[in-house]
This record gives structure tokens, sequence and C-alpha cells, in this order.
């Protein structure tokens, strides 16, 4: 959560379990859902800007998922029913839900979809009816504030006042006692008493606590900036001075801390920050040779598989986070001195910057990164999205453990598994 919680309202079933959990914060209130069982599952959970998730009470799949710019709609099942974006990409095309949408989690809770700006959850509880709006904020238009309508046609608005106009600093000014005093002061001149010996007072500024990390940094920046300046004055002048002596006499030895070839035009070493190079990527395959090279590993051993078009942007975010897990693993695997053909997962990546790309074209896919899981050379997952809107290193770890225990059990997609839409971006699985 990324403000501070300033207040939690619970609402609870009629059983005793915790139904609705409120969260408010400085961002807006943070809303969570929980399930009428001894588990307590999380049902549903929003965000103050209208992103969340609600799942499926019995299946745990996702029913509906809402990021910043689109929305989906699945069964039970897992498989995609609706996709669609907030707003049009461009004026013509169709946006929002094909229809308002009602849907009963459990028979206490409901969730009503509309568009992005009126999605509602309700729950009947202990303390009775209570409605909740998860959507995202509307901004108020003026029409919210007028406040009455002239004879004329012209509207009348509330809006909150800044500065006083000049007619009210002219009528404040002529009530205040003290104006004819201070246009007697301008007039003659007068000085007002000093306040301190040195006649010299100034105004003291009070940093807030949250800005005074911003301050320190521009003052540190200032200081390696004057820093820096000064080194470059002094060589520039030490050159100068041997440019000159040299002129005079070759052979004539001017003391500048150092010769001219191993001194230079030093710089201060704070300026720079040192170099760590990134962490390296784990084996890289063509994407030709992906599904051969899967089926030859350890068939007790989950293939973890990124394809990345290895350009910038979203691919190289996902191959940054990809090497940091691999290196995390190799100091495990050296740490405990285990072998990494015994270990529970292998990561690989996979070049898919040719076309045509067979491995879209297997799974009917056209967004990139992606991730593929494999044991014993089935299919475990496939998505780019982790719990239906997360893409952090985190979650994707929780991801990779969560399915060496699926496919352990044998829980695998179906062979001839594809995406019913190539725009989808939601993990699939069993």
């Amino acid at each position: 959560m990324s403000a501070a919680t300033k207040k939690t309202t619970i609402y609870k079933y009629s059983s005793g379990n915790t139904g609705v959990v409120i969260n408010d914060t400085d961002a807006g209130p943070y809303s969570y859902f929980y399930d009428d069982s001894k588990a307590n599952a999380l049902l549903a959970s929003f965000a103050p800007q209208g992103t969340g998730f609600v799942n499926h009470q019995r299946s745990s799949k996702p029913m509906f998922t809402a990021s910043k710019k689109t929305g989906s709609i699945s069964d039970s099942k897992g498989n995609l029913l609706e996709y669609f974006d907030w707003q049009p990409k461009r004026p013509g095309l169709a946006f929002g839900p094909s229809k308002p949408q009602k849907m009963y989690i459990n028979p206490c809770l409901s969730f009503f979809l509309t568009d992005q700006f009126d999605l509602k959850m309700t729950f009947r509880g202990t303390s009775g009816f209570h409605e909740f709006d998860v959507g995202k904020p509307s901004r108020p238009s003026y029409l919210d504030r007028i406040k009455t309508k002239s004879l004329t046609g012209h509207l009348i608005l509330d809006l909150p006042k800044t500065t006083p106009t000049l007619k009210e600093r002219q009528t404040l000014l002529a009530s205040n006692p003290a104006a004819a005093n201070m246009k007697k002061a301008q007039e003659f001149g007068w000085v007002l008493p000093r306040a301190s010996p040195s006649g010299r007072e100034y105004a003291q500024i009070t940093v807030r606590d949250d800005l005074k990390p911003v301050i320190d940094g521009g003052n540190a920046d200032i200081d390696r900036l004057s820093n820096f300046r000064t080194t470059i004055g002094k060589n520039v002048l030490g050159l100068k001075t041997l440019l000159r002596e040299t002129a005079k006499d070759p052979n004539a030895s001017v003391n500048l801390g150092g010769t001219a070839t191993s001194r230079g035009l030093q710089v201060p070493p704070s300026i720079y920050k040192k170099f760590v190079p990134p962490p390296p990527l784990p084996m890289t395959i063509p994407a030709h040779k992906l599904l051969n090279h899967v089926a030859s590993e350890a068939p007790n051993q989950l293939i973890v598989v990124l394809c990345s078009d290895r350009g910038p942007g979203e691919c190289r975010k996902a191959e940054r986070q990809f090497a940091q897990i691999h290196k995390k693993t190799n100091m495990f695997l050296k740490k405990n001195d285990i072998d990494p053909q015994k270990h529970d997962y292998k990561l690989i990546v996979s070049d898919n910057s040719r076309l045509p790309d067979p491995i879209a074209k297997k799974y009917n896919f056209n967004v990139l990164p992606m991730y593929m899981m494999y044991y014993g050379g089935k299919l475990v997952m496939i998505g780019d999205k982790f719990n239906g809107y997360s893409t952090m290193k985190e979650d994707l770890e929780l991801e990779i453990k969560n399915n060496v225990l699926r496919a352990r059990k044998n829980l695998f997609l179906p062979d001839d598994f594809r995406f019913i839409d190539p725009r989808h971006s939601e993990f699939k699985d069993v």
C-alpha cells in the first residue's frame, strides 16, 4: 500500500467471519471482500483508481479484472468471455463492456459492472445492507458547481475563493485602524524598531519532513557541481601556467601536483557513480528451437520460459527481472551446494525477435513479453500478467512456486491450448 492508513472499517457476516475491510488512506479507499468460510479467502479487491479483480467463489478463477486501460470477464473455468478497453483507442471504436453485468459472488456479495467509473460491490451482513463504489473516481465538471442561475441565463458558480479582489482589499484597508498609521509611515519614511541587535532579519523557511530528502538531494547536487567547477578551474589555470613556463624554457619544471600527462583534467570521484554491471541473463534459445529443447529437459523440473523480442521497453524490463531471479537462484544453489539439474525450476529466455514467430502462432498471442511454464514437456501456465494484473518480480517468484506444486499434481493445460483472443494478457492455468 502506497499511502498510510488513516481509518479501517470492518463489516462482518452473520456467522462472525470478516466480510469487508475498507482502509481509508490519503490516496483513497482500498477495498477487500472475503468469503464466508473458515479459510476466509479473498474474493475481490480494488484500489482507489478502480483497478482490481473479482474471483469466482468455488474455482477461485478470475471473474472480472480491471487495469487502468482494459478490463475482462471470464467464466468459472477461466475461459475468457469478454475483453475490452475502458476508453476508445481512436474515434469510432467500441469500448467498455458490451452490456451492464450483475455478478453474484456468494449469497451476501454481489458485483455490478457498468463502466470504468461505475463499479459497485454490495454486501449484506450483521449491520445491514451496504453498497461500495469501487470504480475510478470521476472528475467533477463545472455543472456540479452551479450555485444559482440569473435571469439573463448566466450560471453563478460556487468556486473556492483564492485571493481577495481589488475592491475587497480597498474595503479591508479602509476598515483597518492601522491603515492611517501605515500611510504615515510610508509618507515620512518611518523605520520600524529592530528585532535584533544586528538588524539583519530574514524569513526562515521551514521545510516539511516529507520534502527534506528532496531538498537535501538538491543541495548535494549543487555542492558536487561547485566542486566540479572549482576543480576544472584549478586544472585549467595549472595547464596555462605549464604552457607559459614551457614556452620560455622547454626543460622547466612546474609543480602541479604531478605531470601534465599523469594529472590531466581531474574530476572529483564523487561526481561519478560506480558502475555495477547488470546480472547476466539465463540461457537464451531461438524461438524455433524452444519446444524441442523443452522436451529434452529433465522431466521433474519446471521450465520457466520468458518470450522476449530483445528490444527496449517492457521486454527489457522483464529481462532485468528475469536476470535478477536467475542470479538469486544461482546464489541459493551455490550456498546450499545443490545441483542445478535437481532444482525445482530452471529459467530460459526465448528469442522471439524474428518473424514469423512459431511460439506466438502455436498459442495465438501477439503480446510480448510472455511467460510460459512447462513440466515434463507439458504446458502448465502461460500469460504476461500475474494474478490478473501484476508484473512485479515478487509475484513472478510466487507464481513459479505455485506452479511447481500444480505440476507435481499433474495439473496441465490441454495439449491443443490456444488463446481465444490474441490480445488476451492474463495467465491461463488449470
